[in-house]
């Protein structure tokens, strides 16, 4: 029978919880009813890219890869954490940030969690050059915490296009990366599963060795 064992692993949550009506921009709303058989339920208003959630292909790309489309490895695997410390007036994340904080550990298809350290300063950003070095060590999915994926919309489109063209996915509003303690364990965002969608609130995990 396979097991984690709990003396050797430990099982980190790095979801943001979502509290109903905390937000406008990123509403969720909660409404009480009741089942045929007077069971409660609640009726849900919000949409795709509120609290932790994975995005497809499809979020860029009109005809691109729905969640649904992928397959479950594609939010599942070795994971790897990029964290970064860049107190300057223009934090950037290039191809030589990369190369001196994961380049000696990256392998293809591997989960890149981005975590900020900079005790001061605004959060860094990944270049369009930062999302080729990306593309080409073939990454499967970023993970974000206090670190943007661009500088601004035009750029953050190009970031876009360039790993989602691949089928690079990504997790935005991760929360409590700083629970992390080694560099390489195990990730999984799995998403709900509803047909069409070009992101999904997922509950993103972390299984690391103790």
């Amino acid at each position: 029978m396979f097991d984690i064992d709990p003396d050797r692993y430990r099982v980190l949550d790095l979801s943001l919880e979502v509290i109903p009506g905390a937000s406008r921009d990123r509403f969720f709303d909660i409404t009480e009813g009741r089942l045929a058989d007077d069971a409660l339920k609640y009726d849900v208003r919000t949409h795709t890219h509120v609290g932790t959630h994975v995005e497809a292909p499809l979020h860029f790309f009109k005809r691109g890869t729905s969640i649904t489309d992928l397959p479950l490895s594609a939010y599942m695997g070795r994971g790897i954490l990029a964290a970064f410390q860049l107190e300057s007036d223009d934090p950037a994340i290039t191809p030589q940030v990369l190369e001196r904080t994961i380049g000696d550990i990256i392998r293809r298809g591997d989960i890149v969690a981005a975590r900020n350290d900079a005790e001061a300063g605004d959060p860094p950003y990944f270049t369009p050059d930062a999302a080729r070095w990306l593309r080409d060590h073939e990454v499967k999915m970023i993970v974000v915490e206090d670190v943007r994926l661009s500088k601004d919309i035009p750029t953050g489109n190009e970031f876009h296009e360039i790993l989602m063209s691949r089928g690079a996915t990504f997790v935005e509003f991760a929360s409590g990366l700083d629970q992390i303690a080694r560099r390489e364990f195990y990730v999984m965002a799995l998403p709900i599963r509803v047909r069409g969608l070009d992101s999904a609130w997922c509950r993103l995990i972390a299984i690391e060795e103790k």
